[in-house]
């Protein structure tokens, strides 16, 4: 797995003589994170830097990148936090989510990738037979709507597919409508 820049700033540091922990706290010092936020990040990591051995730098590097140590968290405007919520709720009605897209969801929703975010959900079919697809496919069609049609696209990151996307969503929630539940009388 190759190392985000962050990462690999961080690994330089250990190589160059500096201790892990305060290269851990330099890179997040570098990124704009606040002082007490990467020295919490650094403490909630510990177990990590417990048994470095020599030449490990790169695997610690790689383990705190994917704790999202040095993930720098975006402020999200009302338009993008409605987006963001709903990827939460397709996720929420996937019945189950593999670890890897997990990972990459949860950073993505984090640093405000949401565009990426989308464009992973809508690949394929990614709903286990425990999910609701008509929830995930209507959840992905309303944030393919707010990606392309609210906005000039530029704050959420211009991708390529996301047209495309949004049609494969809509073909997928006219193959999984709502269900109806019947309504129980009160009698």
């Amino acid at each position: 797995m190759e190392l985000s820049s962050e990462a690999s700033v961080f690994k330089e540091l250990v190589r160059q003589g500096g201790g892990p922990r305060a290269a851990a706290v330099a890179t997040c010092l570098g990124l704009g994170i606040a002082r007490e936020e990467a020295e919490r990040r650094v403490r909630d990591a510990e177990p990590l830097f417990a048994d470095l051995g020599p030449e490990e730098e790169e695997e610690l590097a790689l383990f705190l990148d994917l704790s999202h140590v040095f993930v720098v968290d975006r402020q999200l405007d009302a338009r993008e936090q409605e987006i963001r919520d709903l990827l939460g709720r397709a996720a929420g009605a996937m019945g189950g989510i593999r670890s890897g897209l997990g990972n990459s969801l949860h950073r993505w929703l984090r640093t405000g990738e949401l565009a990426r975010a989308y464009l992973s959900l809508a690949k394929g079919n990614q709903v286990r037979a425990t999910g609701d697809p008509s929830v995930y496919w209507s959840a992905l069609v309303a944030v393919g709507d707010l990606l392309l049609d609210g906005g000039d696209g530029a704050d959420l990151g211009e991708h390529e597919g996301l047209d495309e996307a949004r049609a494969h969503c809509r073909r997928m929630t006219a193959q999984h409508p709502v269900a109806q539940h019947p309504v129980e009388s009160a009698e």
